[in-house]
């Protein structure tokens, strides 16, 4: 049975039970552990230095939101407070349900006009002169199946790296959560990938020449608490899904996580914690050394561990690289 008390201050009325640990937590404490973990897992992972200029990825969904809201709370405790310089900034993929996302650029800006942060929203065809509505159009076109959130991954990464670079920013902080991350563990399981463990971790892409590393200061939070901060602190929340999520092996992992966090609800950080494990053991090893070899794309000059990129590969295949490359010199 729940407890009715707040099992923390033994003084409010309990409002959520948290399974994992078995507290049953007041608004207040919920709030207030939320934060915690958040600064926590910056600390822990020693994400953010002295002198730091970082980059906030901020999509408009209620992670990213969420991400901002903790980050404008907590501007005034290190490490926080030893950042150099902070840019928030949203990639608007250019998609019909993108536009329901930017819906929230108002939020968004009414946030970082409050608290002094700059702000900025770029275009994917601003950055790389293609978008990726037109390189799922061209490869169905052409009969090559591939699934519109892997080319708005790889294009959102490409473009984050892009901003990062041309603004001279060290980090990039993104809303990656605790489901996020499980179910990249089980991907690359699944997958028999195990070479995408070289960039798993809290923080990516440290060691990778012209890679801006990222930060994910949310991936001790699950998303489903993520969801009740947003809720207890009125954040907006989008009312519609994108379209193409469910072509997603993600959305598969996402029920298969949840049925298995009904039997155990620390599954999630097991795995998780799994993903690090043997991240850390390849890393120890040298395998990555040895297996897997960092080179240059040679049409764009990007890291890659094959001859091109993934990027250049979707927008060779659609016939749009003349584009791409006057793009880039520009």
């Amino acid at each position: 049975m729940v407890s009715s008390v707040c099992t923390r201050c033994h003084r409010r009325e309990a409002f959520y039970l948290r399974e994992s640990s078995g507290e049953a937590l007041c608004r207040q404490c919920f709030i207030k552990s939320i934060e915690e973990k958040f600064i926590r897992n910056i600390r822990e992972n020693d994400m953010i230095k002295y002198g730091d200029s970082i980059g906030v990825a901020v999509s408009g969904g209620k992670d990213s939101l969420v991400m901002l809201k903790l980050l404008v709370r907590n501007l005034r405790k290190p490490p926080l407070s030893y950042v150099r310089r902070i840019l928030v900034f949203t990639v608007d993929e250019e998609l019909e349900y993108t536009r329901h996302k930017l819906e929230r650029v108002s939020y968004i800006r009414e946030v970082c006009d409050r608290y002094g942060l700059e702000y900025k929203v770029y275009t994917v065809s601003s950055i790389i002169g293609v978008s990726a509505q037109e390189v799922y159009e061209k490869l169905k076109e052409s009969g090559k199946n591939v699934n519109m959130c892997t080319i708005c991954g790889v294009f959102r990464r490409r473009v984050m790296n892009e901003i990062a670079r041309r603004e001279g920013l060290s980090k990039i902080m993104t809303a990656h959560n605790l489901d996020d991350d499980a179910q990249t563990v089980l991907l690359n399981v699944f997958s028999n990938d195990i070479k995408r463990f070289k960039w798993f971790g809290p923080v990516t892409g440290e060691d990778v020449e012209n890679f801006v590393p990222r930060i994910k200061p949310l991936r001790n939070i699950r998303e489903e608490e993520i969801a009740v901060y947003a809720y207890v602190m009125d954040i907006p929340m989008l009312e519609r899904e994108c379209p193409y999520v469910k072509n997603n092996p993600r959305y598969t992992l996402k029920f298969l996580l949840a049925e298995l966090e009904r039997r155990n609800p620390n599954i999630k950080y097991m795995i998780v914690s799994f993903g690090d494990s043997l991240s850390s053991i390849l890393k120890e090893s040298r395998y990555f050394e040895r297996k897997v070899r960092t080179g240059r794309c040679s049409i764009c000059g990007m890291p890659t561990t094959g001859d091109i990129c993934r990027t250049c590969e979707l927008i060779r295949d659609a016939g749009l690289l003349d584009r791409y490359l006057l793009a880039k010199r520009s």
